[in-house]
């Protein structure tokens, strides 16, 4: 079976989330979450069988993941949804394999 894994070091709440999707069948993927996060396990049953074709690409409102991870997830700035569509994209050749950062610093002195 062909996969993908991604791991998302979310920052402040230190919960650590690995996505693994794995391709069922030409369209359809399953993904499981491994995390402390409750927030996130919870939707372990959710993306089961989803057919990556639908929302993937779509809008961010339009979007299915964007559309359940606000219902589920407590913080705006989670960076858990744009991961599990990466993930998605990497695992059915729509992207290419690539490390994603993001590094936020404060500035106390801009001149």
């Amino acid at each position: 079976m062909k996969a993908a894994k991604a791991v998302v070091e979310p920052g402040a709440c230190g919960l650590k989330v690995v996505i693994l999707a794995e391709l069922v069948e030409k369209n359809v993927v399953d993904i499981t979450f491994h995390s402390a996060c409750h927030l996130v396990t919870d939707m372990n049953d959710v993306f089961k069988n989803l057919n990556w074709k639908k929302g993937v690409f779509a809008k961010m409102l339009d979007s299915y993941i964007y559309q359940v991870c606000s219902e589920r997830l407590k913080h705006v700035d989670c960076p858990v949804p744009s991961a599990i569509l990466k993930t998605i994209q990497v695992l059915v050749d729509a992207a290419v394999e690539q490390e994603v950062t993001m590094k936020i610093t404060k500035i106390d002195d801009v001149s």
